[in-house]
């Protein structure tokens, strides 16, 4: 007996799949748009906002999709428990994460140059995006597992791909938030 049959993984996959590219051109418009206005500082921070979120919503959405193939959570908005021990991890992977990775790029900053108080903004403004960021995601992974399940079509093939790619236009977003209401 087949675990998995290849056809399905591929129909429930593909639309999902030229969705995020759509979605992955339209964050790489946005940062061009705004490109003559970012500095060295800023743009370094991209990939990694992105990544680091791209990271951290995989691993909620993986979790919530197992819990519901395992049946330990239901496709509700209701307080469950294994759903809040899920937001509670999620929420401390995201500050943890976002704090270290603030920290570094202070430090970097510091040591090619850039100024303490502008160093210090940039950190905070990252760390910011960072949490925003982990907020909208842990919402978007959570939706797109309720729904796709509910609809009967497996959360392994849709979640993630929606996930990495909706965080490449929300980590930007959340970026130019920060950096714009911190002055950057």
């Amino acid at each position: 007996m087949r675990m998995f049959k290849l056809g399905k993984i591929i129909s429930e996959s593909y639309k999902v799949l030229l969705g995020g590219v759509a979605i992955a051109i339209a964050a790489g418009y946005m940062l061009h748009s705004y490109s003559p206005r970012l500095t060295a500082t800023i743009l370094m921070m991209v990939p990694l906002i992105n990544g680091l979120g791209g990271n951290i919503g995989s691993v909620f959405g993986a979790r919530i999709s197992s819990a519901l193939h395992l049946g330990t959570i239901e496709p509700k908005l209701e307080s469950q428990t294994a759903l809040r021990i899920n937001f509670s991890a999620l929420g401390l992977m995201g500050l943890a994460v976002f704090v270290f990775a603030g920290f570094l790029l202070f430090g970097i900053n510091l040591l090619g140059g850039t100024p303490f108080m502008t160093s210090l903004k940039a950190a905070l403004a990252f760390f910011l995006a960072g949490l925003l960021l982990t907020a909208l995601i842990a919402l978007i992974a959570l939706a797109a597992a309720f729904a796709s399940y509910s609809r009967g079509v497996d959360p392994d093939n849709v979640v993630i791909p929606i996930v990495t790619s909706t965080v490449d236009v929300l980590g930007i977003t959340s970026l130019l938030i920060m950096v714009y209401l911190l002055g950057v």
